[in-house]
């Protein structure tokens, strides 16, 4: 029996009762799909997810890859998984049809990287990658780039890669050093290139790496920044492959999780002999990059959530089994399983209320998007572009440093075995760290938030969320049973959002002291969002408990674990919004031989 573990009622619950999904169809772009077909795809990714995907997490975590004469050796379970991912549809599901997709919303996309990364994290890194990579050439690329790389990549046959780091850039991307030298129609690429996720392997015959590199004589800083195509192996005219393409892995990284997925240190003409081809617009290769990046950073949410989610259910698991006490209580004589006891009942309501918090976050971002992307031109599409904007770094950061706060509460739940490796918490715990790491540290995307995000547009994305977080509680501040807290809800957000002002317009006045507490205020917009997603569900639940007798356990849950995450939450809150303004300077005035 595998590791993952997952509610599939959870899920559509937050799809079918709460986003009401199936709209999607009345979007010209999906006019030939309807609602079965999306829940379809849901109930087949959880049986490969399940049954192909499931058995990697160990494989890969006691058969890690290892790199030998240049080439980076893995487990051959995680080939052939590679190959069915992309036969079956999988990576191209939300791709136009043109290139080998599917034409699902993006927002499919989103559920079935839940359930896959969940399954193997370290395994669907890879074809996520490669989603992006292909998608990157789809949209930038020239008509013969297109019809070269992408159908190879979404299929299965070629994998790729995103390749922006470097010892001296890394956030800081304007630093880049790697250079393109024109060579007729195409470009000669030299330098080098570290923490690039399976930047090299044997999956498949051939790679292709998206990389950041600057053209002789380009302006400095991130405005001389251009994307090339450049695969591991050269490609024939007639799409065979040809001779290496001087681009040689130098070493992967030993890390502190995701064992199965190398990450590599990658020279690229060292021998003077690599070729790329320019992507897109010389010069506009960041600009180009951040449609996958932005992806990257919803992705790195998801897979916080995804981790989280099966964490939480094998703590539940353990916790309904394990035979350990007496009740404390006069319900029981005798010993008891350890959900009985109020303490563990306590980390499981919390960690059940931010699973399903943290995917209803995830789950309505990702309708938004839809929204944003395939609405007609108006007011309303502005609207939610603005809206999945702001959400970016929130979904990014919140829902990434909140997976390993769940991780680290199943391993409690646990005791000392959670410790220990003959359960998946502690690999677990190890394998999601790396989220707030990825794409742009939390601090950053704090800072983005705070910042960019706050002002652009004149404040637009901002006010975007402001309103649909405010409308949210004029609709519903008289519910007689959730009206309460839907009223706490508002008058906490109209503090934060005054308190956001506030500390924003530090920025110009006060830089270093602005930066000392973006990262607060972004926990504070993240949980004001989680109690506004949680109470959402909560009302959904309710009109369905007065609607029918089934399920009720399951629907009262869903009130009770907003009732005690508003509870508990909303307090903390409130009081952290004066430590964000505060004078004090203890962060800057500090010495740095002090610390």
């Amino acid at each position: 029996m595998g590791h993952f573990k997952i509610n599939i009622k959870d899920i559509f619950f937050i799809l079918k009762e709460q986003l009401s999904y199936g709209n999607l169809c009345s979007l010209d772009r999906y006019k030939g799909f309807n609602e079965k077909a999306f829940d379809l795809l849901v109930n087949e990714a959880m049986k490969f997810a399940k049954g192909i995907i499931d058995p990697l997490n160990m494989i890969g975590e006691t058969n890690a890859p290892k790199l030998a004469e240049g080439q980076v050796k893995c487990t051959p379970e995680f080939k052939k998984a590679f190959r069915q991912y992309g036969e079956d549809g999988w990576t191209a599901l939300s791709r136009d049809t043109d290139y080998g997709g599917q034409g699902f919303p993006n927002m499919m996309r989103i559920i079935i990287n839940d359930i896959m990364y969940g399954a193997c994290q370290a395994f669907n890194i890879a074809p996520n990658l490669t989603h992006g990579a292909a998608h990157l050439i789809e949209t930038f690329g020239t008509k013969e780039q297109k019809s070269t790389y992408v159908p190879k990549m979404f299929d299965g046959k070629w994998a790729g890669t995103m390749c922006l780091t470097e010892s001296d850039a890394g956030s800081n991307l304007s630093g880049i050093q790697t250079t393109a030298c024109p060579d007729g129609e195409q470009y000669k690429i030299k330098g080098f290139k570290i923490f690039i996720s399976w930047g090299d392997h044997d999956l498949t015959d051939n790679i292709i790496h998206l990389v950041l590199a600057r053209i002789e004589g380009a302006p400095k800083g991130s405005h001389g920044i251009s994307l090339f195509i450049v695969p591991k192996m050269c490609v024939n005219p007639d799409g065979t492959l040809g001779e290496p393409n001087d681009v040689i892995c130098t070493g992967i990284e030993e890390k502190m999780g995701l064992h199965a997925s190398p990450t590599a240190s990658l020279s690229f003409g060292a021998r003077d002999n690599c070729i790329g081809y320019l992507c897109g617009r010389k010069n506009k290769g960041l600009s180009h990059m951040f449609q996958m990046m932005n992806a990257a950073r919803i992705n790195t949410g998801v897979s916080g959530l995804a981790i989280a989610s099966t964490a939480y259910r094998n703590a539940l698991v353990y916790a309904k089994t394990r035979i350990q006490g007496n009740d404390i209580g006069p319900q029981k004589k005798g010993r008891v399983t350890i959900i009985k006891h109020p303490d563990v009942r306590r980390m499981l309501l919390w960690m059940k209320a931010m699973v399903d918090g943290m995917r209803s976050m995830i789950y309505s971002g990702a309708y938004w998007a839809e929204m944003a992307e395939e609405l007609p031109q108006s007011n309303e599409k502005n609207h939610y572009i603005n809206l999945i904007e702001f959400m970016t770094p929130i979904i990014k950061a919140y829902c990434s440093d909140m997976g390993f706060k769940v991780c680290e509460t199943a391993i409690q739940c646990l005791g000392g075995y959670g410790y220990c490796k003959d359960f998946p918490l502690e690999q677990y715990l190890r394998d999601v760290k790396i989220m707030s790491l990825y794409e742009g540290t939390n601090g950053i995307q704090a800072a983005d938030l705070m910042g960019r995000k706050m002002t652009i547009n004149n404040g637009a994305c901002f006010l975007a969320f402001k309103k649909e977080l405010t409308l949210f509680c004029e609709k519903n501040r008289t519910d007689e049973i959730l009206g309460s807290r839907i009223r706490a809800l508002k008058g906490v957000a109209n503090n934060l959002f005054e308190t956001a002002l506030t500390l924003n317009a530090l920025q110009k006045k006060d830089p270093l002291q602005f930066a000392s507490y973006t990262y607060p205020a972004l926990i504070s917009f993240s949980e004001v969002t989680m109690v506004w997603r949680l109470l959402d569900m909560a009302l959904v639940a309710q009109a369905s408990l007065e609607n029918t007798k089934k399920s009720q356990s399951f629907y009262k849950a869903k009130l009770l674990q907003a009732s005690y995450f508003a509870d508990m939450t909303l307090p903390l809150i409130q009081a952290g919004l004066e430590t964000f303004v505060r004078p004090g300077r203890e962060i800057l005035d500090i010495a740095d031989n002090a610390f």
